[in-house]
């Protein structure tokens, strides 16, 4: 059997409990949570069950911890060395551009700031890159909703008017309407 897992004292639990409140980020959050719960004297499948894990992540995660400290539990994929592509003046002037209506026509969308961004500032960049450029800086995908080729503008005021008789005006007849059964009528019980 193996030896017993320990947390390194790098902070104490009321530290730890304060940076796990604070960290915005889930999968961090999920790895002080295990961190926290090791601590607390949990074992190490309990944790595995209240995180909905595997013991062997926990065993790892409470390994990063004691080695590299709170900072090793960071999730390591951001911010992994790779620079952006557009610099902070060149997001001003793509914001700037964003704010008037497209010079290409249409609406703004990934592939139009693909293009404006290879025309005016002579960055490629893919459309992903592009989409995430622009919620970054605060746009959402906008596209008009579709139209029917065929579709008839004054029955769709008329519903939007008077609802679904307006649009026949009285061609529709009151009449009782019948219950459906599923053989013939019998008597109820109280007769």
């Amino acid at each position: 059997m193996g030896r017993k897992l320990e947390v390194a004292p790098h902070l104490t639990q009321a530290e730890l409990d304060q940076r796990f409140f604070a960290c915005r980020d889930p999968d961090e959050r999920l790895r002080l949570q295990a961190v926290m719960l090791k601590m607390e004297g949990w074992s190490t499948e309990n944790i595995a069950r209240a995180c909905r894990c595997r013991p062997d992540w926990v065993r790892r995660t409470v390994r990063k911890f004691n080695a590299g400290g709170p900072e090793a539990l960071a999730d390591g994929r951001r911010s992994n060395g790779a620079e952006r592509r557009l610099s902070p003046e060149e997001m001003d002037r793509l914001d700037t551009a964003l704010a008037v209506a497209c010079p290409y026509g249409g609406f703004w969308s990934g592939p139009m700031v693909v293009k404006w961004c290879d025309d005016m500032l002579g960055v490629d960049i893919s459309p992903d890159a592009a989409r995430l450029y622009m919620k970054r800086l605060g746009y959402s995908r906008q596209t008009p909703r579709p139209k029917h080729p065929d579709a008839d503008e004054e029955a769709q005021e008329a519903f939007k008017k008077g609802g679904f008789s307006a649009l026949f005006e009285g061609s529709f007849e009151t009449s009782r309407v019948r219950r459906f059964s599923s053989g013939p009528r019998t008597k109820d019980a109280s007769d």
